[in-house]
């Protein structure tokens, strides 16, 4: 039996490896879930309060509707984006903390498969996060075209897809470090700031400007707007250009992330930091 096994493995196709590894980690993730539902449900009523804030502070400072809508619609695409940027590296520090990390690299599937794998339900969730705040704010009153949302959803998917790369270059930095912190801070601080969340870009000094096309987060609000909003501030950028780097951006990123990642492991290998 145990010399059937690897046959048996070695024998599937890589699509199969692929939708082998994604159904594990998901397994994995849904696990948690059930077993953490408050967790899940407080990050859902949590949520709702930044969409508030801006509600009541809109009412109080007397902004116009469309501004509340800018507000509300960079916030929930900050926060799709946020769950695929920080899941990977939350579940390598929490595999690394219980010791489990070598397990999943002892798998016969690539390791390149392992950060995509991982990511698949938090991007999922995250995405659906953003689309709950959109839905919150639209309920409060904020003008959504209902037309614009399948392309809306479909920039956020790209979105994602960057941030997932961007999270590799991370993991990568914790694999080799133990600590992948200082990474994925100084990159949330520069989001929070150049991705234009609360107010569009070109209001930024020209001097700092140019970083804001650095970071996907600048293409995914500017499209996304555009999409759900009639009455939108202009930022320089047309959903097609930010489509366009969107697409280039996640392919060149994610290619570089995975390599990046696959090598950190090799070396960490070599190193004795992982006992494989």
């Amino acid at each position: 039996m145990s010399l059937a096994y690897p046959s048996v493995v070695g024998k599937r196709s890589f699509g199969r490896k692929v939708l082998n590894t994604v159904e594990a980690y998901v397994r994995i993730d849904l696990v948690e879930e059930r077993m953490f539902p408050a967790t899940s449900i407080m990050r859902y009523i949590a949520a709702v309060f930044p969409v508030l804030l801006y509600y009541f502070q809109g009412s109080f400072l007397a902004i116009s509707g469309e501004m509340f809508v800018v507000m509300v619609v960079g916030t929930a695409v900050v926060a799709g984006l946020q769950d695929a940027l920080l899941a990977l590296t939350s579940r390598l520090n929490f595999a690394m903390e219980r010791g489990t990390l070598e397990t999943y690299l002892v798998e016969p599937v690539p390791w390149a498969l392992i950060p995509v794998a991982m990511n698949v339900w938090r991007s999922c969730t995250g995405a659906l996060l953003a689309c709950f705040m959109v839905a919150a704010g639209w309920l409060l009153g904020a003008p959504i075209q209902g037309s614009g949302v399948p392309g809306a959803l479909l920039v956020l998917f790209l979105g994602i897809i960057a941030c997932n790369a961007l999270g590799t270059f991370a993991a990568a930095f914790i694999v080799l470090f133990k600590r992948g912190e200082p990474v994925v801070m100084l990159f949330s601080l520069a989001t929070a700031v150049l991705g234009g969340a609360l107010f569009p870009i070109n209001v930024l000094p020209e001097g700092i400007r140019w970083a804001s096309y650095l970071i996907p987060h600048t293409y995914v609000i500017s499209a996304v707007r555009q999409l759900l909003i009639e009455d939108v501030p202009p930022d320089g950028l047309s959903v097609g250009v930010s489509v366009g780097v969107l697409a280039a951006f996640a392919v060149v990123s994610f290619a570089a992330g995975l390599f990046v990642f696959d090598r950190a492991l090799r070396l960490a290998r070599r190193l004795g930091i992982l006992s494989i």
